[in-house]
């Protein structure tokens, strides 16, 4: 067993001092071992090589007896631990990984997470957190600043994903509307508005929540994948005039698959147009799940003018933020720090309040008279446990969120969100010359694109397959998405699964749904590393014909 401390066995596991600790030691062991498997680190996924188990069922059975004496070098155990498990995973800050949405963890972020850790601090209150709680409270500062809410007004809370913030909206909003829900329950007359384009955690929460999907109102999307807010009124009319009480309404600031923005302030002005017509003893709750386009808040005109003088995403970035700005006019909304621009380690969410008033209301038990002896609050000046869904909450999340804004600045921030976008509409505009490619969300502002690739000898017709109603162009798409599955599915198992270079993206079996009825699927590819950039897009693009052309011959052989 190790030494630390002059202590052996199981006790050199937990210095006392943090003079002589293993915890560097082991954590040097951990990423040498790492190094090992990828000695550049530039692939986008973590090579198999050196993993002692080829399957899953043998990686469990080997982890899954447990021994009855400890391990004798707890250095060999950590080494032998990151090859096995952590071969395949994904590597973020990789110029070639467009998988999906995750983030490029800054290191001082990291940092401040794997000392929290270590100190295993619990973000309670300021008894067993210490002056980690005023870092919560930064945040919030932070981000009541970059909307021009007034800081000693606003008031947020760390906690476990997005989905966690879309909790927070929605109870807030129930209690709002029914504040007998505390002792009674949900009532049956509930209701909550979310949008087309909702992420699934919506229904997920809501569902967690006790509010059935019968109970959740929808709101159509535009051509632009914008909320209907002609829409949205009669539907919440249709409610009211029912009897239903409207909980909360949760609009779009920053969706999965275009990064849309709905009109923030518009839904505002709409609630509270209804809330005085119908003289509700209530206002339901304006949710906004920004939990990716909160960071067009950084925006400035340094990170505009270090775009290409030749580069489009100009306009996109100045109209993206000039809607983002109009969270002010919400009442909560969310932010994923571990997500895009976030670049903090996975989980990082935070629910922002405009006014502290509104989190007050998810006082435990509904009032300050909860009985919450076990964790002594009377001797805490801080605790922002009265308000959270969690008891126990990790404080490296708020460490790691301060030590990003920090550590990045405004300009930072703005600079890699700002290269993102660049890089993203390059690449739409760059693919879309390309013969038997399409791009399905050319109107997005963000940096994220949907691509559709045909069939050979058919020419891309992407509009028409989305918004024409008529049968053939059903079975149009219908042919179209059986092609896109099976091109994905050779290259996943010829390249990209086996470790053959090149761009890794992701295939949605479902980015919208068609005219038609039918759903549309695409190829998603999702720049969130702030090291890429135009090259390696242009890259991707080449490569993706190159495969396309390729597999077309394969295609053309089995349709014989």
């Amino acid at each position: 067993m190790d030494v630390a401390n002059g202590q052996t066995g199981p006790r050199a596991l937990f210095p006392l001092s943090h003079r002589g600790s293993p915890f560097l030691d082991l954590c040097k062991t951990a990423f040498e071992s790492l190094t090992e498997l990828m000695p550049e680190g530039d692939a986008a996924r973590v090579p198999s090589t050196g993993a002692r188990y080829q399957t899953y069922g043998e990686l469990v059975a080997a982890y899954g007896e447990l021994p009855n004496n400890p391990v004798v070098s707890p250095g060999d155990l950590i080494g032998g631990m990151t090859r096995d498990f952590l071969a395949g995973a994904v590597n973020w800050r990789s110029p070639e990984l467009q998988y999906n949405l995750g983030a490029a963890v800054n290191v001082a972020a990291s940092a401040m997470y794997a000392v929290a850790l270590d100190t295993n601090v619990y973000l309670i209150n300021d008894g067993l957190a210490g002056n980690v709680v005023a870092a919560e409270g930064a945040v919030s500062h932070v981000l009541a600043r970059l909307t021009d809410v007034p800081a000693s007004q606003a008031y947020g809370l760390f906690t476990f994903g997005g989905t966690g913030t879309m909790a927070y909206g929605i109870k807030a909003g129930l209690r709002k509307c029914a504040p007998e829900s505390v002792r009674s329950g949900t009532p049956g007359d509930v209701r909550v508005v979310i949008t087309e384009d909702a992420h699934f955690s919506h229904v997920a929460a809501a569902d967690w929540l006790g509010i059935g999907a019968d109970q959740l109102v929808v709101i159509p999307a535009d051509e632009q994948r914008r909320s209907d807010l002609r829409v949205a009124e009669a539907l919440v009319r249709d409610e009211l005039e029912a009897g239903h009480r409207v909980a909360t309404i949760i609009i779009n600031g920053g969706t999965t698959y275009d990064h849309v923005v709905d009109d923030i302030a518009a839904f505002a002005e709409l609630r509270d147009r209804l809330t005085a017509e119908y003289k509700l003893r209530y206002r339901p709750h304006l949710h906004v799940d920004s939990v990716v386009g909160w960071a067009w808040l950084m925006l400035n005109d340094s990170a505009l003018s270090s775009l290409e003088p030749s580069s489009s995403a100009a306009d996109a970035l100045r109209e993206q933020y000039r809607r983002v700005r109009a969270l002010r006019s919400a009442d909560s909304w969310g932010v994923d720090f571990h997500k895009g621009v976030g670049v903090c380690p996975i989980d990082c969410s935070f629910i922002q309040f405009n006014d502290k008033s509104d989190c007050v209301r998810l006082r435990k038990g509904g009032s300050s008279s909860a009985d919450l002896h076990q964790l002594a609050q009377d001797f805490s000046v801080v605790s922002p446990v009265d308000y959270t869904l969690e008891t126990s909450r990790a404080g490296g999340k708020a460490l790691a969120a301060v030590a990003s804004l920090h550590s990045l600045g405004r300009n930072g921030y703005a600079t890699i969100l700002a290269r993102l976008v660049d890089a993203a509409i390059y690449f739409r505009e760059s693919l879309g010359s390309r013969n038997g490619m399409a791009v399905l969300n050319p109107h997005a502002l963000g940096y994220q694109s949907m691509v559709r690739l045909y069939p050979p000898e058919r020419a891309p017709e992407a509009h028409r397959e989305i918004h024409d109603a008529a049968p053939s162009t059903a079975r149009m798409v219908k042919e179209g998405n059986a092609y896109l599955k099976a091109f994905f599915a050779w290259d996943n198992e010829t390249r990209m699964n086996a470790n053959g270079g090149g761009v890794v993206y992701s295939f949605s079996s479902r980015y919208v749904t068609t005219a038609s009825g039918e759903p549309i699927s695409g190829l998603k590819f999702y720049p969130t590393t702030p090291l890429i950039g135009r090259e390696h897009m242009k890259e991707a693009i080449d490569l993706l014909a190159e495969r396309k052309a390729a597999f077309d011959e394969i295609w053309r052989a089995g349709t014989r």
